[in-house]
């Protein structure tokens, strides 16, 4: 059971990762990020020891799974082809303003470490000066979840052929004991290529596609 999406397509990193951001972002994709005391950063899924519950994906990341990884060369990003990858445009803008881009998270906490928060040796490496650029298609298991992922300049946007309000918390009333003026009203509320940026763990509306400087995808 869950959902699937399929994506087509990378993102450019630049300059290139080196070796131990490569090894970092390509072991992060691969640990389950459950709820630990030890902080964000763990990527050794052997060591459950400090796991406080596995039950909840830890604070302050998208979900459990990371699925964007490098390529050998350290050029790009792409989606590991797994199954089940949620929440992949958070992920994205995640890993992006984390460990990347200048300015990044990890860069401002290496300076001022939080307590409690276990920072890999690789840390110590890392560049914090790449920039991000590229077009990523998507594709969910529901006939119209067509989207986008738009990454320019370190800046992640979407854009989505259909956006609905979310069925059970739009009306107080579950979709079944609807009315014609419910669905109505819950038609005027569905988006049609709508743009959207990721900004603090969230997508932000922006406009309609076109009209936002971005191409609308085609039905």
């Amino acid at each position: 059971m869950g959902y699937n999406t399929f994506f087509t397509g990378q993102v450019s990193v630049d300059p290139p990762l080196n070796a131990y951001e490569i090894e970092y972002l390509d072991r992060f994709s691969r640990v389950r990020h459950s709820h630990r005391a030890t902080g964000l950063y763990v990527v050794d899924g052997a060591d459950e020891s400090d796991v406080v519950n596995d039950s909840e994906p830890q604070p302050g990341l998208p979900g459990y799974w990371c699925q964007w990884v490098p390529d050998p060369a350290g050029k790009t990003l792409a989606w590991d082809e797994e199954e089940k990858f949620y929440y992949a445009e958070l992920w994205m803008a995640y890993v992006i303003d984390t460990f990347l881009k200048p300015g990044a998270t990890v860069a401002a906490e290496l300076a001022e470490p939080v307590p409690g928060r276990v920072y890999p040796e690789a840390f110590r490496h890392f560049t914090f000066d790449h920039v991000v650029n590229g077009v990523i298609d998507a594709e969910g298991d529901e006939e119209d979840d067509v989207w986008r992922i738009e990454v320019r300049d370190n800046a992640v946007h979407v854009v989505r052929l259909v956006t609905r309000p979310d069925y059970y918390t739009f009306d107080e009333l579950p979709p079944q004991e609807w009315g014609t003026d419910v669905w109505d009203r819950f038609a005027a509320a569905t988006r049609h290529n709508y743009a959207y940026v990721i900004r603090d763990g969230a997508a932000q509306e922006i406009g309609p596609a076109a009209e936002s400087g971005f191409d609308p995808i085609e039905p």
